[in-house]
């Protein structure tokens, strides 16, 4: 048997699954027998779907047969590249020759089939297992350069989303009331006072920094609150120096 790439259609959902098959090409049966015979993909989703809607809600067909395995999967990624099948919700894929490229719809994609499946405590332990002891690898500027990129604007999960005044706010205040901050009364030595000073020391803004907070803040009208020691009003991101902390309150 040759290698091959084959196309599925998940009839109640609508959706498509673009796939490989490599493994096991020196069996001499024809591929017609292997596919949706004794080969159901290597997709857990797809694997899903199949337990929820059974094996015949899926049609599936044979798009094109190789000559050795690396065609195949080659040919297979260049197919998914073109089709952007992480960016489009009505392909199962999630991933590409094995390698995720992190999206907000893929992540998306990969919360959702994950949510609610809790792990069980032999899973766990093997997870904890398999981490104890590792050491994490240094963060390099590449790396940063790239998870900046990765997380910014729409990339980012809290983009454009308003806490301020909502319900989402006061849920964040009542978790995090009384809560003693893990660092109280934890007091810095001599050196890493200097080692945090030498960091921070010399830092400048770049001129397209400043142009961004500008540009965001111009024309903004900061909320105050009156201040009765002081007899002035005070913008609210400096108010708890005032009210019942001011210095100037009479004891």
């Amino acid at each position: 048997m040759k290698p091959y790439t084959y196309l599925l259609k998940h009839i109640p959902t609508g959706t498509y699954y673009y796939g490989v098959r490599y493994q096991n090409v020196k069996k001499k049966i024809p591929i017609a027998e292997d596919l949706w015979t004794k080969y159901f993909t290597s997709s857990l989703k797809v694997e899903e779907l199949i337990k929820e809607y059974g094996v015949s809600s899926f049609e599936f067909e044979i798009r094109k047969v190789f000559e050795t395995p690396k065609q195949a999967t080659d040919w297979e990624t260049k197919v998914l590249r073109r089709c952007k099948v992480l960016n489009d919700s009505k392909w199962i894929n999630q991933n590409i020759a094995g390698h995720i490229i992190p999206t907000v719809e893929s992540n998306k994609k990969i919360s959702d089939f994950h949510k609610g499946k809790p792990k069980s405590a032999e899973h766990a332990r093997k997870i904890g297992d398999a981490n104890r002891g590792k050491k994490k690898p240094p963060v390099t500027d590449e790396y940063r350069a790239n998870m900046s990129k990765i997380k910014s604007g729409a990339g980012n999960a809290r983009f454009r989303v308003k806490v301020a005044g909502t319900e989402t706010a006061r849920k964040i205040s009542q978790s995090t009331k009384g809560r003693i901050p893990w660092n109280k009364g934890m007091k810095l030595s001599p050196a890493e006072c200097k080692a945090m000073g030498d960091k921070s020391r010399g830092t400048k803004w770049t001129k397209e920094a400043i142009e961004v907070r500008s540009a965001k803040l111009r024309g903004q009208k900061r909320k105050k609150k009156f201040c009765s020691h002081c007899k002035r009003d005070i913008s609210l991101g400096w108010y708890h120096l005032h009210g019942d902390n001011c210095k100037k309150r009479k004891s």
